[in-house]
């Protein structure tokens, strides 16, 4: 009876070790523009690809954490023009799609310049920057 308890337990663990194993493998980086920071990678494109001056756009992402892949659970979208000290007119809502991949929507560059699109999840800050003329 104890050797069969035993085996059902192993059974059990082992059932739920491939269950994290799964978790943590299940974040994959899409092909998009790659930026990195403190322990996070992240991939991101535009919809549609090409950004225009005073019209709302979509960005598609995923996030892992770079030790292990594990997924990104939540993250915040902005943008910034740093020469001007100023961000966007809009706030853009995220919706996370799982396995650390997500969409947000909303975003729109109302100047002309340089513009650096910002991720933030916990502690770590994402940026890249684009021109829009």
């Amino acid at each position: 009876m104890e050797e069969r308890r035993n085996a059902l337990w192993r059974y059990v663990a082992a059932l739920i070790g491939a269950a994290l194993v799964a978790g943590v493998a299940a974040c994959e980086l899409p092909a998009g523009t790659r930026v990195e920071a403190n322990g996070v990678a992240l991939s991101f494109h535009t919809v549609p690809e090409r950004v225009t001056l005073g019209e709302h756009f979509v960005v598609e992402f995923a996030a892992c954490a770079k030790d292990g892949g594990r997924a990104v659970a939540a993250i915040a979208v902005d943008a910034w023009m740093p020469e001007h000290r100023h961000g966007m007119n809009y706030r853009p809502s995220v919706t996370a799609l799982g396995g650390g991949r997500f969409r947000a929507e909303g975003l729109l560059f109302h100047m002309p310049g340089r513009w650096e699109f910002v991720f933030q999840t916990g502690g770590t800050r994402l940026t890249h920057s684009v021109r829009v003329d």
